[in-house]
């Protein structure tokens, strides 16, 4: 996924802290590092009914349904660790749960101590050593309180932090293989501490793997977020500035014509000097009959090869599927998944894309998971409709 050849952070150490060791907090670096520059390529939206993906559908998945539960909920954050072991949150809103995948089903794990409507994020190392992080206390209260709950293989352990941040909204908590975002830190388990390193923004959401981890963050209408993706090198966080010139369709008559926004999804390294960014782009428009305003979006592909960016842009519509991540295939393509349960594939330069199987329903897809060369799979749940709020949880897996 870099645009030059960067040497990765080394994995994380697995090994879990005794309860009685007193939570440490290191500094992994205290600046960011060095913008990325000599960024080259423009994008410019096309006509409103140009469909430059178009992929070809193929009548048959490769993908099985490896689970369908029966209770209420779905999956999400999902983590690939090194060891091949898939973690999980099964659930929703506070009454998600760590489960750990063993091939043939879900395994749960003892409840950890959560509290009150707590706000959950997942991070994990090994098939034995995961953690979560629940933010705790009065959102008012400053610095935010955390617990820190360490499954070690055979129970959690868990004890509060203080990380000395102030408190931030519950969006801006995230987590993932041995990384967790805080605001604008980042912070990476060692093995026997947290250690810290600054980000160039508020950031929501982790991509990509331990060793190669992305950091996105979500755009603000009332405030200009001038990083919306950051890379992390050996000398710390590095922004990667979006195309340049990514505009409004021809003939647009939008509400704020200067206020499009583009959401990133995920982010794909296909190649040592190659990588792929997909998103969602947004912006207001008058409904045409009863002038209402309405968000009209297109989802929009965008490559980068040593530094030249080029672009492909979807259908225009006020009812987008938007693409929800994207993981590498390990043979030099990429799988990206939309919302209501299409999955995409590049490979050879050829696009396809496929429905994720149901045993009856429609199927929902948040998150996907995997390691170049390993088992991929595809999270979510399975609902009676699109968009629809009962849903229960399901698991995918790619056939080799």
């Amino acid at each position: 996924m870099a645009c030059a050849t960067v040497r990765p952070a080394p994995p994380a150490s697995t090994a879990t802290p005794s309860p009685s060791a007193s939570p440490k907090l290191d500094v992994l670096t205290d600046r960011l590092g060095p913008p990325m520059t000599n960024l080259t390529g423009a994008c410019p939206s096309p006509g409103r009914t140009v469909d430059q993906l178009n992929p070809a559908t193929l009548p048959r998945s490769t993908w099985r349904l490896a689970s369908a539960g029966t209770e209420e909920g779905e999956l999400d954050q999902a983590t690939v660790t090194p060891d091949g072991a898939l973690w999980a949150l099964r659930g929703r809103g506070p009454t998600q749960r760590p489960v750990r995948w063993t091939g043939s089903s879900w395994q749960d794990l003892p409840a950890f101590p959560a509290g009150k409507d707590p706000l959950v994020r997942l991070g994990a190392a090994a098939a034995d050593r995961a953690w979560v992080i629940v933010q705790s206390g009065s959102p008012d209260d400053s610095p935010a309180n955390y617990v820190v709950s360490t499954w070690d293989g055979r129970a959690w352990q868990s004890r509060p932090v203080d990380l000395g941040v102030p408190p931030v909204s519950g969006e801006e908590l995230a987590a993932q293989g041995a990384w967790v975002l805080l605001g604008d830190r980042a912070m990476r388990w060692s093995g026997t501490a947290w250690q810290t390193a600054p980000l160039h923004s508020y950031s929501d959401k982790l991509s990509g793997s331990t060793e190669d981890p992305w950091v996105i963050a979500s755009p603000d209408p009332d405030e200009e977020v001038k990083t919306q993706l950051s890379r992390w090198t050996d000398q710390g966080w590095q922004a990667v500035p979006l195309p340049d010139g990514m505009t409004l369709p021809p003939g647009t008559e939008a509400i704020h014509p200067d206020k499009p926004s583009t959401r990133i999804a995920g982010v794909a390294r296909t190649g040592p000097e190659e990588f792929w960014v997909v998103g969602t782009y947004s912006w207001g428009e008058h409904e045409p009959v009863d002038q209402e305003d309405v968000t009209i979006a297109r989802s929009v592909l965008m490559r980068n090869v040593a530094g030249r960016w080029s672009c492909w842009w979807g259908p225009v519509g006020d009812r987008p599927d938007p693409f929800v991540d994207a993981v590498a295939d390990g043979r030099g393509g990429l799988w990206a998944a939309t919302e209501l349960g299409l999955l995409w594939h590049l490979s050879d330069g050829r696009w396809t894309r496929e429905r994720a199987p149901v045993d009856k329903g429609v199927p929902v897809i948040r998150d996907l998971a995997g390691s170049p060369g390993g088992t991929l799979y595809a999270l979510g749940g399975i609902g009676s409709g699109p968009w629809d709020e009962d849903i229960r949880p399901a698991l995918w897996r790619l056939e080799p």
